[in-house]
């Protein structure tokens, strides 16, 4: 009977352990970069074709290679970056496992030009899918060229998987920022099929995040700055008032290396408490430095996850520093005690401080008695005669407040229309400024405003890129609108829709926009804001949800242009809304599927009151 237990062969154990290390083109840029970065290079030079598919070249001037080291870090498993078990407890660098060189030039044909400063001709390499075809001399510069050629061109299935150029360039793009940020000490340079879409000389961090996202956008961020014995917490938050209603431009470095962690990502969401609504998502720029032993980031081939070894403390700390930066900028409510409480016979002041208000934060008032902006109570903590004192005070206090607390509440909460005709007395009416209510023949109906108001602009925009016919609402004067890069390019790919669905623009130099126009379901002062945010939505959608061009466009502007959560209705327009809505094709739920409308039938609510 023969053994059925084989050992494979490398070159086969090296294409199956590829589909961990590479998976796109992505995954080769990102590599071959942080070894350059490894290896001690300040200028790289990074050169796609065909969105990584035809070929992806990275230039450095690092410390190069000797012949046999060039031919060694091929091989499976070999590295110089670590040589016993302990040094992963020391890692600094970015690489480590010696898995993605192999893992590359099993599925590529590789071409690499390398040389030390000592030497005075480099070594040539060239591999055709794990077979070396050529070792020369050849003349070069200091550093390393490496050439992945055809990619996965002897894995036929695994290159069908790979999207359309523009999404594998997206998410080159992507990797590329991200390294780019990390690193605002070396000079980058990015080249797409001749086109140069980067070049960044070496400069500090803020100036790095301008070259890359408009000095418009750098104009909004916070910088942070916050340490505590063996961890420190540097880099920038935005603004409040300029958060954004996806995840995008969320950066976060642990010891140089970019890494994605939700837990961590929540934490600097937590760190802004009330200053922003739900929904909303800061963009943020953070750098962790930790000492590598209580870090593991030997979890993934990718090494994008990583293990703490008290993750709590970690999110406890990030949340502070972000708080602190916050406070700093004179954007947190204080309410402290001037003096450690202690319960001994003596008096102690709470000290209410209020910071200026910012855009989203509330102003405290009282009616017949508005505060100053600094109140201070004395409360004596050892007596029942001070106990009395307090609830009489409590008692006073909510006497004269009960009328504004139940004004405030019935506001916030309720907003009942009363018309003229008392059959329309309370047909209609508006929830928390959320939900429109309704009553019919059988019951209640109750409409989530913005997913109505989604649905209706969708099927409006739909039919508006099919008829290609839109009607725009011309500005007094036109808008000018910085865009990054990238921005730019899904701005001028999308042009024709853009202009059907309503916006009029001209497109300038230096990545910039001039808006001219703007379709008639968009409000009057948030026109920038609104184009920004709709070419964010398609960036997002695009990378999860794979749309169709015109669908994802069309979901974008509906999600982005419809009535929001916190909007005040009027009774006119809350029954435009509802005859709009059932006068869709699906009116009952929005483009993502959610529902805009459930009905609570009288028999129920008699149910549900033992009436029956």
């Amino acid at each position: 009977m023969k053994n059925k237990i084989k050992i494979l062969s490398q070159a086969l154990s090296n294409k199956i352990a590829a589909g961990e290390v590479v998976n796109r083109p992505e995954s080769v840029v990102k590599e071959l970069i942080e070894n350059s970065l490894d290896a001690g290079a300040t200028e790289i030079n990074l050169i796609i074709k065909d969105a990584g598919k035809a070929l992806i070249q990275i230039i450095d001037n690092g410390t190069g290679m000797n012949e046999e080291d060039a031919l060694m870090c091929f091989q499976r498993h070999s590295t110089s970056k670590i040589n016993e078990f302990e040094d992963l407890e020391r890692l600094i660098t970015l690489g480590f496992r010696g898995e993605a060189l192999a893992s590359i030039c099993s599925v590529a044909q590789i071409e690499m030009k390398t040389k030390t400063e000592s030497e005075e001709l480099g070594t040539l390499i060239r591999i055709d899918g794990n077979e070396v075809t050529e070792v020369s001399k050849t003349s070069c510069n200091k550093g390393t060229s490496i050439s992945v050629k055809n990619l996965f061109f002897n894995t036929p299935a695994r290159r069908n998987f790979l999207k359309s150029n523009h999404t594998e360039f997206k998410h080159i793009y992507e990797t590329f920022i991200k390294i780019a940020v990390s690193k605002p000490e070396v000079s980058f340079r990015f080249q797409n099929n001749d086109e140069i879409i980067f070049d960044l000389k070496k400069n500090n961090l803020l100036n790095r995040l301008t070259d890359i996202f408009t000095e418009k956008f750098t104009d909004s961020l916070l910088p942070v700055s916050y340490e505590h014995n063996i961890i420190k917490l540097n880099g920038y938050i935005s603004k409040p008032n300029f958060t954004k209603k996806a995840k995008q431009d969320q950066y976060l470095y642990l010891n140089n290396r970019m890494i994605y962690s939700r837990n961590l990502n929540f934490a600097v969401y937590s760190g802004y408490d009330d200053l922003i609504d739900k929904g909303d998502y800061p963009s943020f720029f953070l750098f962790i430095d930790i000492l590598p032993s209580k870090v593991d980031v030997n979890v993934h081939p990718s090494k994008h996850e990583v293990k703490f070894e008290d993750e709590s403390a970690v999110f406890g700390f990030i949340r502070k520093g972000v708080k602190e930066a916050l406070r700093k900028a004179d954007l947190i409510f204080d309410v402290k005690f001037e003096d450690v409480l202690n319960y001994e016979n003596q008096e102690e002041k709470l000290i209410m401080s209020v910071s200026p208000p910012s855009n989203k934060e509330q102003k405290f008032s009282f009616k017949n008695n508005e505060p100053t902006r600094e109140r201070e109570y004395s409360k004596n903590y050892s007596s029942g005669a001070n106990i009395h004192s307090i609830l009489e005070a409590s008692k006073l206090f909510t006497e004269k407040n009960e009328k504004l607390s139940t004004e405030s509440d019935t506001e916030k909460n309720v907003i009942i229309h009363k018309t003229k005709s008392d059959e329309e007395k309370f047909n209609i009416w508006q929830y928390g400024l959320k939900y429109v209510l309704c009553q019919t023949e059988t019951g209640l109906m109750i409409i989530d405003q913005h997913a109505a108001h989604e649905r209706i602009l969708y099927e409006k925009a739909i039919l508006t890129l099919e008829s290609q016919s839109s009607f725009s609402q011309q500005l007094l004067i036109p808008i000018n609108i910085e865009l990054t890069n990238i921005d730019y390019k899904i701005t001028e790919e999308l042009k024709n829709e853009f202009q059907n669905l309503g916006f009029n623009f001209r497109l300038l130099d230096n990545n910039l926009l001039e808006l001219t126009g703007i379709p008639s379901d968009v409000r009057i002062g948030n026109e920038s804001k609104i184009f920004q945010e709709l070419i964010d939505q398609y960036k997002d959608y695009e990378l999860k949800l794979n749309l169709e061009k015109r669908d994802n466009l069309a979901k974008s502007y509906a999600c982005r242009s419809a009535i929001k959560t916190g909007d005040r209705l009027t009774v006119p327009e809350m029954t435009n809304l509802i005859d709009n809505l059932f006068a869709c094709k699906m009116p009952y739920v929005c483009p993502h599927g959610r529902p805009t409308v459930i009905r609570i039938t009288t028999d129920e609510l008699d149910k549900r009151f033992s009436r029956t």
